[in-house]
């Protein structure tokens, strides 16, 4: 899978629409001929054509044989989802739709007749998306099963020459501010208490003085985490609490109970030998994780059943 949007490009996507006047006719659903079949699902020359359309509004690798091998690749994740449960939210997809349109400057509806305009149905950018979203949570659930062995880890503890009677670790007394979304909430009410959360963060006074800002708004709830070392907070949350500062908080982030922020209230290097064995099985984990999503979609690819038409 080799495409992926890029916030970069969204000036040269927001030019292309703004170029845009009369609006061009999408390929009729009745004239698609099937282009390939993933497992006897099918993917059709609109469905290719879409895509392509969309790929070079964003700039990206439009060529025919890229964007049907990328579309086979993530029919394939999506049909390993569906065969474990797991699901992208419709909300989660429309969020990450209105976040392309607020960056291009455009109101949803009007950003997805700007697309059309360019002979894009808004649809096939949510498809994208949704795919985007699977394929990395299918590809996150099959790193997890990654084992480093513990000799793995003793052989890099050597090789850099720690001291682990002596090795620090870094700890954190952590605060969580969420702001309450209940189930079944529309997209809408999702991106206000987003901004509601950005709003907070830059006024942010300090753990001490949180809760009572927390108190004077609706539907805020504060939640001390305790302490946690930086090798219990892992990925993109643990990379940012590691750069940001004690009284500082991270960017907020949507989860099944709403958006929620994670403010620092103090750090420490505190002495851990367990600590450093887990942050070096962490980092053998990443580099062994480097070229997983192309080792297991080649995996996928060679037990699957793929005719190209």
């Amino acid at each position: 899978m080799r495409n992926r949007l890029n916030s970069t490009l969204l000036p040269a996507i927001a030019i292309a629409l703004g170029l845009a006047s009369a609006s061009l006719p999408a390929t009729a659903f009745a004239q698609a001929a099937v282009r390939a079949t993933v497992n006897d699902q099918a993917i059709t020359s609109y469905d290719v054509s879409q895509r392509i359309k969309l790929m070079k509004l964003f700039h990206q690798p439009s060529g025919d044989k890229a964007v049907l091998d990328d579309m086979i690749d993530e029919t394939l994740l999506d049909q390993v989802a569906k065969r474990r449960g797991m699901s992208v939210p419709d909300s989660a997809v429309e969020e990450r739709f209105n976040g392309i349109a607020k960056q291009v400057k455009l109101p949803p509806a009007q950003f997805a007749k700007a697309l059309s305009s360019q002979g894009v149905q808004a649809d096939t950018l949510r498809k994208f998306l949704r795919a985007q979203m699977m394929s990395g949570m299918v590809i996150k659930a099959r790193a997890r099963s990654i084992k480093v062995s513990e000799a793995d880890v003793q052989a890099q503890i050597e090789k850099q020459g720690i001291n682990t009677e002596n090795a620090t670790i870094k700890e954190f007394k952590l605060q969580q501010i969420v702001f309450v979304v209940p189930k079944g909430s529309s997209p809408g009410f999702v991106g206000q208490r987003q901004r509601e959360a950005e709003a907070f963060r830059k006024r942010f006074a300090g753990c001490d003085g949180s809760l009572a800002q927390a108190k004077a708004m609706k539907g805020v709830v504060v939640l001390n985490m305790g302490r946690r070392d930086s090798a219990q907070v892992q990925g993109p949350v643990g990379d940012e609490l590691k750069t940001t500062p004690v009284g500082g908080t991270l960017k907020p982030q949507v989860t099944e109970r709403g958006v929620e922020i994670i403010a620092i209230c103090e750090a420490k290097e505190v002495r851990s030998s367990a600590g450093v064995r887990a942050e070096i099985e962490e980092k053998l984990t990443a580099e062994q994780g480097k070229n997983l999503g192309k080792d297991f979609i080649a995996e996928l690819r060679k037990d699957a059943k793929i005719n190209y038409k």
